[in-house]
Order: C-alpha cells, then sequence, then structure tokens
C-alpha cells in the first residue's frame, strides 16, 4: 500500500508543470531588452572640448546646441549674398553626427524666399561642413551612436 502512494504522489509530480522551470529563450529576452530601451534619446548628447562630459544631459544638449548654432551661423554669415529685400526668416538644417563624430549636412528646409534669395545655400553649406572638425558623438548605454538634428538658423539680412 506504501508503494502504491509513494508511485501516485511521483505520478503527480511528474505530470505536474510545478516542478518545471520555465525557459526564456534567448531573443525573447533580447526582444524585452530592446522594448526597454528607447531609441529615440540618448544617454549623452555630442560634444564639443569645451563641453563638459559630467554635466546633465540637459546641459550637454544646451552646449552642443549653442556651439552647432553658433558654427552654421558663422557659415552663413562669412558668405557675402547679395539680396534685393530685407529678410526675416528662418532656415531649418538638418545634420547628422556619425558614430565617429563627424558632422555631415543633410538638407535645409527653407521658404521660397529664402531659396530665391541664397539659391545656392545648400551646396555651400554641404561644402563648408566638411571642414568642420570632429566631435564627440552622442552615446546610449556607453556606446558611440549616431544622431540627427534639426537645426534652425534665424536670417535677418537689413536693418
Amino acid at each position: 500500500m506504501k508503494n502504491k502512494a509513494y508511485l501516485l504522489l511521483s505520478l503527480l509530480c511528474c505530470s505536474c508543470n510545478f516542478l518545471e522551470k520555465s525557459k526564456v529563450s534567448e531573443e525573447e529576452l533580447v526582444q524585452q531588452k530592446m522594448a526597454e530601451i528607447n531609441l529615440n534619446e540618448v544617454d549623452a548628447y555630442p560634444l564639443f572640448n569645451d563641453c563638459d562630459e559630467n554635466q546633465s544631459k540637459d546641459l550637454q544638449k544646451q552646449c552642443f546646441e549653442q556651439h552647432i548654432t553658433a558654427l552654421f551661423s558663422q557659415l552663413i554669415a562669412n558668405q557675402q549674398f547679395e539680396v534685393e529685400e530685407d529678410i526675416h526668416d528662418t532656415l531649418h538644417i538638418y545634420l547628422k553626427v556619425d558614430r565617429e563624430g563627424k558632422i555631415f549636412y543633410e538638407k535645409s528646409e527653407k521658404s521660397n524666399v529664402l531659396a530665391h534669395a541664397f539659391p545656392k545655400l545648400d551646396s555651400i553649406l554641404s561644402a563648408e561642413t566638411v571642414l568642420l572638425p570632429n566631435i564627440y558623438p552622442a552615446k546610449k548605454r556607453s556606446i558611440q551612436v549616431a544622431t540627427k538634428f534639426k537645426l534652425p538658423i534665424i536670417i535677418n539680412s537689413g536693418n
């Protein structure tokens, strides 16, 4: 009788799912981790030499934006454009900073007024961007990553 009880108990335990360990596949783990990562945000912004990598992410972003805006404002200011009328408009420049810290000009968005007044602006910005120094690229989980930015530049010609 005792043997039958052990046999019955053994069968119940073996057929029961309580003793089974759930196995999670490597692919499922990767999918879970990827769902946790926000790919639209970086942990550290691209940095110029005089930006402090130990600053908060907001201060890093501010430092980067100030430097890149100053660079492109200077690039545009150094060009000799002749305009027939005063222009007060905003130019939007799309940039990419690759994993090595190289800055690339991708395109611009501009009004018809700006396009008419500065027909060669895209080619000038593309050529001048190649001459910019490398910077420290953005990081995501301590890995250097490429990032894209939309940079507004206010154009004021005249008084």
